[in-house]
């Protein structure tokens, strides 16, 4: 083939290419063309019903109900403390309750057996002489002899009282105390010996002195009484002293203190009594134990003639009064969740909106629970930003949630959850109910669709392109196999080839043999084949001389012998030309094929 017929062929495969690049190109932009007026469409139809086209755009609201006019589509949840809040639909809102309660305890009757009785006191057994419980109070009387039996020097008693909550503690905090216990009591200060006033007599210190007489023995620290209140688990596993009161001078003898009008107890500070109670409560969230005890101390003293006379020690009263509130536990969240539909995979979403409204009942206790807020939840991941509530007001107001931040919630192909969590951060004391409402919720989602699809038949565009591709693959393929194999004659094809073999690193799998091995070979196979038809004429037979027959090898002879005469020499001579001519043709198809 010559140049000009090659450059053509080349010119027709690459117009080929292009046909095909074109036809595709153009069969995209009669799509676009006819899909035009889809793009940047609003659509706010069912999801279902959506037709899809080149790029298409779609604005949807993901909720149903927003009003709350039923139960419908809205689910509620709460984690933590359920003791804590209620979720409800009412008056056409979602409701946030949180539960809060208070409550008082007094105990201020009269003392009286009927609610105390009275016990040994486990570290000091000794009882008293005289004790019991009457209108008057608990009380007791005691007279110790130190000369008769020194082992009663220290009678005590207690009178108990269990107390039952009318809630249980557990839920609850207190947040009050106050307490007031009342005593008095009555001994003899100076004995009846003026010579000896220390007999019959309650010792303090100061009562006497070396020199005043000087034949009176020392004493210690001299003779006491202590009053005191204690509270303490059923069990008496946990037991404290809130009030007390001992005494410092009474049985003085100069001035001489031989009564107590009513005192009162020394009580702990509130916060301790706050911290007492609370940890006697948490054994048994209802129940707690009080004791009401009297101690007597009388010293032994040096001279053993000693007599200690308490005419009566008595508590006359006791009034403990606290107060509680609902204890609302840090951590606890009311949500109310609904679950939408997925956003098609093949889609791209490109704004998310959130509205809706809100409202409290009351002022938010910000002292109490300042990190207390509302959180937006989609999928369960929480958009950064949440509602304080003391922004929260009676009336209801309007939040607006959108931006790249929000919208980077939200995934494809997947449900769509949303909820409105109220979360309540802090541990704190609630004494009322606040109720927190939500109303007109709506998400809104635009997401763009890209579709390939030619006159409302995506698969007639797609065959098209298939067809074109195939037909172009053929043609391409026809014309590489042309330009390589098939413009070249038979012979020169088996040259290419066998010349290609040459390059090969292994060996062919045809022999080769050099230029003179091949020519005498062919030279060979020329001569068998015209020997094959050559026959000795009769007349070259008389030629051969006798002698030469008689000569010859004893062999059996054919019955024809074949022999080389002129006229066959000529022949061959011009075989041997016509193969140098054949060679000659052969080298030229050779040389020509090594030019191309």
């Amino acid at each position: 083939m010559n140049t000009k017929k090659y450059k053509i062929s080349k010119l027709l495969l690459l117009g080929i290419i292009l046909f095909n690049i074109a036809f595709s190109m153009s069969m995209l932009n009669l799509y676009i063309d006819q899909n035009s007026s889809s793009i940047s469409k609003t659509y706010t139809t069912n999801q279902n019903n959506i037709h899809t086209s080149a790029v298409e755009s779609f604005t949807r609201q993901w909720l149903k109900n927003s009003n709350f006019s039923s139960q419908e589509s809205w689910e509620s949840q709460i984690e933590g403390d359920n003791r804590d809040a209620v979720a409800y639909i009412g008056e056409e809102h979602g409701n946030y309750l949180i539960i809060g309660d208070s409550g008082v305890l007094s105990i201020d009757d009269p003392l009286s057996d009927i609610d105390w009785t009275s016990f040994n006191n486990p570290e000091f057994p000794i009882e008293p002489e005289d004790y019991g419980i009457n209108t008057a109070g608990c009380y007791v009387s005691h007279t110790w002899d130190e000369g008769e039996d020194q082992t009663l020097n220290t009678p005590s008693m207690h009178w108990k009282r269990n107390v039952t909550m009318p809630v249980n503690m557990s839920d609850y905090i207190i947040t009050s105390v106050s307490l007031e216990a009342i005593f008095n009591a009555t001994v003899t200060a100076v004995g009846s010996n003026p010579l000896q006033p220390h007999i019959n007599g309650i010792e303090r210190p100061g009562d006497y002195t070396e020199s005043n007489p000087p034949s009176i023995p020392q004493f210690g620290i001299g003779d006491s009484a202590t009053f005191y209140v204690l509270i303490s688990d059923v069990e008496d596993n946990n037991v404290y002293q809130i009030a007390v009161n001992k005494t410092t001078d009474l049985g003085q003898d100069t001035p001489e203190v031989n009564n107590y009008t009513d005192t009162l107890l020394n009580v702990v500070p509130e916060e301790l009594l706050i911290s007492y109670l609370t940890s006697v409560l948490e054994n048994d969230n209802y129940n707690f134990t009080i004791t009401l005890g009297i101690d007597i101390y009388c010293e032994d003293n040096e001279y053993n003639a000693d007599i200690d006379v308490w005419d009566l020690l008595i508590i006359r009263s006791f009034n403990l009064t606290f107060t509680f509130e609902k204890r609302i536990d840090k951590l606890t969240t009311i949500s109310w969740s609904q679950t939408g539909d997925k956003v098609p995979s093949n889609a791209q979403i490109t704004d998310a909106g959130l509205n809706f409204t809100y409202s409290i009942n009351q002022t938010w206790p910000e002292t109490l629970s300042p990190n207390t807020e509302m959180r937006i939840l989609i999928n369960d991941n929480a958009y950064r930003r949440a509602i304080k509530l003391n922004r929260f007001t009676a009336i209801f107001q309007e939040e607006r949630i959108n931006g790249s931040d929000f919208t980077s919630l939200f995934q494809r192909n997947v449900n769509i959850t949303l909820s409105l969590q109220l979360f309540l951060a802090d541990t704190f004391a609630l004494n009322r109910n606040i109720s927190i409402s939500i109303d007109e919720v709506y998400l809104k989602i635009t997401y763009i669709v890209v579709t390939l699809e030619f006159y409302q038949e995506p698969w007639f565009f797609s065959l098209l392109l298939i067809i074109a591709s195939i037909i172009g693959a053929c043609i391409g393929g026809y014309l590489i196999a042309y330009y390589k194999v098939l413009r070249y004659p038979r012979p020169v094809r088996k040259v290419r080839k066998y010349r290609k073999t040459l390059r090969k690193t292994n060996a062919p799998s045809t022999p080769i043999v050099d230029r003179e091995r091949a020519f005498k070979g062919a030279y060979k196979r020329e001569i068998a084949a015209v020997a094959t038809i050559a026959k000795v004429s009769p007349a070259v037979q008389k030629t051969i001389p006798d002698k030469l027959k008689t000569t010859a090898p004893k062999q059996t002879p054919p019955a024809e012998v074949k022999t080389k005469t002129l006229e066959e020499k000529i022949e061959q001579d011009k075989l041997i030309e016509k193969s140098l001519e054949k060679k000659e043709e052969l080298d030229k198809l050779v040389e020509k094929a090594k030019e191309k």
